[in-house]
């Protein structure tokens, strides 16, 4: 929605150009045919800052407006970032009621603007208040923002939904807090900085990023070498991702450490985008990719071409002497899939797996039925996995889910078949699937 002001605009205040300084020199084109600035334009309009050779610029929208900044897109669009990044110039139609200065200072981003200025002025930043607080207060301060800190990290942790759990988090910290310093800090908070906000536990969500990741990154410097680990997927929107993990040794221990670097959009799969995309990730953080000797992927062709892959490329751009490394889950997999192909038996119970979590899984009404029977056994909530050909471990999963709630399932299937509804010739199959003896022998022997 635009922004939209029905009350008076608000006089510029006085102090206004404290913030806003003027330079001491102008200077004017020498083409008199065209209408120069001049310096009551900055009188009238304490706003405006003229930079010679440029412009002029709004020193309060532009010290406002940022992309971070809700509607900063439609402001954008809508002014060409004129006093705001790019700088007025037009000063022909710049003075009158009806000039370009007045209409800005009339317009309702120039209006969010001011009011944003006004109410900072009015309350004072959180490190002025923090500058003039006693020394004892403001390790009180540190202190208390130290209890917030640690109770948004455990959100992070166990990750928990931090923009809706973070309120009511500091709510029961303060009622068992018996201290009461806690509610001490909230009662003193300026209304501007109360740290109980969304906008607090993001930036703090953000602070602890950076610091673990400058923390990673450091670690991974300091490794003598350094292996690459990647793969490439499509998200539910069908935007095509890339994961990169580096794989080091911690030079105190010994120990060897994986760590997630980045998650990346591309735009197409092919080896050479993947393989630009890993290095100019890597290097806008500073890691030396003669560091690297080995890269671990999947066994497609886009990776492990042995002349085009990616792996490849690798050896190509940097050194002959870096070993692709196929992935070992994937390879498994590979090998379980291939073996069953050869036992009949084994792989009509895999294919059972899949069909029965189609058949439970894909209607609200049977999935509803089978938790409810779950219920009714006093059984644990269990749920049956997907079982997946590319996923590994996936199978055991499954498996192990359908041991688990073995007798639930049983059940749920005879109640569809003795409803005799559409559904229950597939709930018929199913039943008598699972009731054979070689069916139930087959699953507990792939189970670990």
């Amino acid at each position: 929605h635009a922004l939209s002001y029905t009350e008076p605009l608000c006089d510029t205040p006085s102090n206004i150009n404290e913030n806003c300084s003027l330079p001491t020199t102008i200077t004017t084109t020498s083409d008199n045919k065209k209408r120069t600035y001049k310096k009551w334009y900055s009188k009238e309009y304490t706003w405006l800052v003229y930079e010679p050779n440029k412009g002029g610029f709004c020193c309060i929208c532009r010290d406002y407006w940022k992309p971070t900044v809700p509607f900063y897109s439609e402001m954008n669009t809508r002014t060409r970032s004129v006093f705001t990044t790019q700088p007025f110039v037009n000063w022909k139609n710049a003075p009158g009621q009806s000039g370009t200065l007045q209409k800005h200072q009339e317009s309702a981003y120039h209006r969010t603007a001011l009011q944003n200025l006004l109410f900072r002025q009015t309350e004072g930043s959180v490190a002025q208040q923090l500058f003039n607080a006693s020394e004892l207060e403001r390790q009180e301060n540190r202190q208390r923002f130290s209890d917030l800190l640690d109770g948004a990290y455990f959100l992070f942790k166990h990750e928990l939904p931090h923009t809706t759990l973070y309120e009511p988090l500091l709510e029961v910290l303060t009622k068992i807090d018996h201290s009461k310093k806690l509610s001490t800090f909230f009662d003193k908070c300026k209304k501007n900085a109360s740290y109980d906000s969304t906008a607090t536990v993001t930036e703090l969500l953000e602070a602890t990023s950076e610091v673990i990741d400058k923390q990673i990154l450091t670690k991974i410097r300091e490794s003598r070498i350094i292996s690459i680990m990647a793969d490439e997927g499509t998200d539910i929107n069908h935007h095509q991702n890339l994961s990169i993990c580096i794989r080091y040794c911690n030079q105190d221990t010994g120990e060897p450490i994986e760590s997630f670097i980045s998650l990346l959009k591309i735009k197409n799969k092919d080896a050479q985008t993947i393989f630009d995309t890993i290095v100019k990730e890597l290097k806008s953080k500073n890691i030396d990719m003669t560091k690297v000797r080995f890269t671990g992927f999947d066994g497609a062709s886009v990776f492990s071409g042995e002349f085009n892959g990616v792996s490849a490329k690798f050896r190509q751009m940097y050194s002959n002497s870096i070993l692709f490394i196929h992935c070992r889950a994937h390879v498994l997999q590979l090998c379980l899939l291939s073996a069953c192909e050869d036992i009949i038996e084994v792989q009509e119970s895999l294919l059972t797996l899949k069909s029965l979590f189609n058949f439970i899984n894909r209607s609200s009404i049977r999935l509803a039925r089978f938790n409810d029977i779950q219920m009714l056994l006093k059984h644990p909530q269990l749920k049956l996995i997907q079982p997946g050909d590319t996923r590994w471990l996936s199978y055991f999963r499954s498996v192990n889910a359908v041991i688990r709630c073995y007798e639930p399932l049983m059940i749920t299937l005879e109640h569809i078949v003795n409803e005799r509804g559409e559904e229950s010739p597939s709930a018929s199959g199913l039943l008598s699937i699972l009731k054979d003896q070689s069916t139930t022998f087959i699953l507990h022997s792939l189970e670990p």
